[in-house]
């Protein structure tokens, strides 16, 4: 383990002199990333470039290096923060970065002496306009974070540590409703037509190696919510059975998750079980001559490995150009940097050759999670799903999550001269266009199936690798609609957004109908009068009198009556605008804008209506209007449909009567 030392400041010293004392721990007393690395490196391996912000991760110039009065500030601080709290992300980089541009156009020197809370505002600035929204968000953090250090660890002059960031992080599409969030879970789900065709492959047996590969992975990917990396880790004894607590014999794959759940067993629903194990059983077969050969070089790193093709001949003896071709796999030595002479190779020295090109950290797959290629399901020769030379029958090799992906769909970049699995196959969309998917989209949708189908968010976290549950939003497609209907279900009592309906009709009331209604007192409201009878029940549209069928308006009699309609028409004015505003919402896909909009909707066609009436010269004055909607909301109504459906369903005597009030009170609609 990497000796840890912690940096106390001396109250005695300057700031210059803590900060030089500070980089000579950091340079000479820690050994984080290895007690033999190259400060001096521009770039240190697998940890980090100090190279200047926009600079190429690879190939970048000596002009690039960070500027010598920043860069061992850099290293020191990306060293101790990486040491005391390493991360996978590593955003010391990011802000360290900005921090030195801000710190050049600020003051013109990249020394961080300079530092202040303008320079700091500055690099937020350049946070903002080089990186993503989300990117920039964790940079403006690590900003913060800087800051505070520098300060509390007195590196320079000033005290920055009430310095907070600016940058926002940026709205969660996972919980925005609308088309562009609708538009974003499509995204990232896979498609019905890709789906389709992918399991009609996989179901035809495909002889190639390259679709095996493919349609068989894919395959195992919805079996259980992985990442690619994780399936493409697994371990050629991976397969496990158990009985469960019901005497059930249960099928699951064990996993080392990529994320911090450490090793595990996921259970294959038993829908899914046959397409799990023959996916399993394709890749094993594709891949067991690989496995024994990584077992022969692991065993014997000096001893040519005799496979069926190998010349018989005895290890030190030359061999003629074509023996020497044959034993590596090839048809020729062209190209392979070897000489193509007569009876200069021997097996043996060949086998020096192969044993330069074999994986780089052989015997390892992966270290981390203890996979060797002689266990690892995916094992591989090289050029085994290739598509241009022969397979190698002595170098391995891995498929890498790229190689996975790049046969799921097009790659523009090669402009047409690549084939995916389904252009191989002649599958298209419904409309021509080439079929694309995803690794991650088989993910997204088993997540998304699982809390369509109510599993718990501890057993989701658990079945997909995630040492925190609420990781799981981010992978939850289902639709506003969808997550409404779940809590109404789970909550018998919960209407969340009422009733969906719409304006069906409205017809002026003659005075004959509204006196023959059982009413109390007669309220009066800004636009006529309220007809309801409160001793029955308390109003239901409190404040809406406009959208009750409850509500009478007058027409045309007196001083009154006419500045209600003025008042009606203001109304109308009003709510006009508020709809033209939910419209936008909508488009810019606020939540429950839908809701508003809807709602407005029917607001703004029944004034529009009212309007209409009480302007019209046909209707005498003193009409009394009534705009009915025969599928309006009431809780009573609803009461009464519910009583109506038990009824029907137990073809109860009085269900004919129940079911002529149902439709009488708006059918489907409360």
């Amino acid at each position: 383990m990497a000796d840890l030392c912690h940096f106390s400041p001396k109250s005695d010293m300057s700031a210059s002199e803590n900060l030089a004392e500070f980089v000579r721990m950091c340079r000479n007393d820690l050994t984080v990333f290895g007690a033999d690395l190259d400060w001096e490196a521009t770039a240190w391996p697998e940890a980090a470039n100090f190279t200047k912000l926009g600079a190429k991760s690879r190939g970048f110039l000596a002009s690039d290096r960070m500027d010598d009065a920043f860069i061992d500030f850099a290293k020191a601080y990306f060293r101790y923060q990486q040491g005391h709290n390493p991360t996978g992300t590593k955003n010391e980089s990011k802000a360290l970065r900005v921090i030195e541009a801000a710190l050049l156009q600020a003051t013109g020197s990249a020394d961080v002496a300079g530092l202040d809370f303008a320079v700091l505002d500055e690099a937020a600035v350049f946070a903002r306009g080089h990186y993503s929204p989300m990117a920039a968000y964790h940079c403006g953090r690590e900003l913060q974070r800087l800051a505070s250090f520098v300060s509390e660890k007195h590196l320079i002059p000033s005290d920055l540590s009430t310095w907070k960031s600016p940058i926002k992080k940026p709205s969660d599409f996972t919980i925005r409703t609308g088309a562009k969030a609708k538009a974003i879970q499509e995204k990232k789900l896979p498609s019905q037509d890709a789906l389709d065709a992918l399991a009609e492959i996989f179901a035809n047996d495909p002889t190639d190696p390259k679709d095996i590969f493919t349609s068989s992975t894919f395959a195992m990917t919805m079996g259980a919510p992985s990442r690619i990396s994780e399936i493409l880790d697994l371990p050629d004894d991976c397969e496990v059975e158990e009985l469960d607590k019901d005497g059930i014999l249960q099928y699951g794959w064990r996993f080392y998750s990529a994320k911090g759940y450490e090793g595990d067993i996921k259970w294959i629903p038993e829908v899914m079980v046959p397409v799990a194990k023959e996916a399993v059983r394709r890749i094993r077969a594709l891949t067991d001559e690989s496995r024994r050969l990584a077992a022969w070089v692991e065993k014997h790193p000096t001893t040519f490995y005799r496979h069926k093709n190998c010349p018989k001949v005895p290890d030190d003896q030359p061999l003629t150009a074509e023996q020497a071709a044959q034993a590596l796999g090839l048809t020729s030595l062209s190209n392979t940097g070897l000489s193509s002479a007569e009876g200069v190779h021997t097996l043996n020295s060949l086998w020096k050759y192969v044993m330069t090109r074999q994986p780089e950290g052989f015997p390892w797959l992966n270290e981390e999670k203890k996979i060797k290629y002689s266990n690892a399901l995916f094992c591989m020769s090289r050029n085994l799903i290739g598509d241009q030379r022969g397979t190698s029958p002595v170098i391995l090799w891995a498929p890498t999550n790229n190689i996975f992906n790049y046969d799921l769909g097009p790659r523009k970049s090669l402009k047409g001269n690549h084939q995916s699995i389904f252009d191989r196959h002649g599958y298209k969309t419904s409309d021509g266009h080439r079929l694309k998917l995803t690794s991650h989209q088989a993910r997204h949708l088993l997540n998304t199936l699982a809390n369509r189908g109510g599993l718990s968010e501890e057993d989701l976290a658990k079945w997909a690798g995630r040492a925190d549950p609420k990781q799981n939003r981010v992978y939850n497609q289902m639709s506003e609609w969808e997550m409404v209907a779940k809590a109404e279900a789970l909550d018998t009592s919960l209407t969340l957004f009422g009733p969906k309906g719409e304006v069906s009709q409205h017809v002026p009331v003659t005075t004959q109908e509204i006196n023959l209604m059982e009413r109390g007192a007669i309220h009066v409201s800004l636009w006529g009068v309220c007809s309801h009878d409160f001793i029955m029940a308390p109003c239901e549209k409190f404040r809406d009198c406009l959208n009750c069928e409850e509500h009478v308006c007058i027409k045309g009699l007196g001083k009154d009556n006419a500045e209600r309609l003025t008042r009606i028409k203001l109304r109308l004015t009003q709510v006009e605008k508020d709809y033209a505003e939910a419209q936008a919402a909508i488009e810019q896909g606020y939540a429950g804008a839908d809701r508003w909009h809807e709602h407005h909707q029917t607001t703004v066609e029944r004034l529009r209506q009212l309007v209409e009436i009480l302007e019209s010269p046909q209707i005498p004055d003193g009409a009394q209007i009534k705009l009915r909607d025969g599928k309006d909301f009431s809780h009573l109504r609803r009461v009464i449909r519910l009583k109506a459906v038990e009824a029907l369903e137990r073809k109860a005597p009085d269900a004919t009567l129940l079911a002529d009030m149902s439709r009488l009170l708006g059918g489907g609609h409360g």
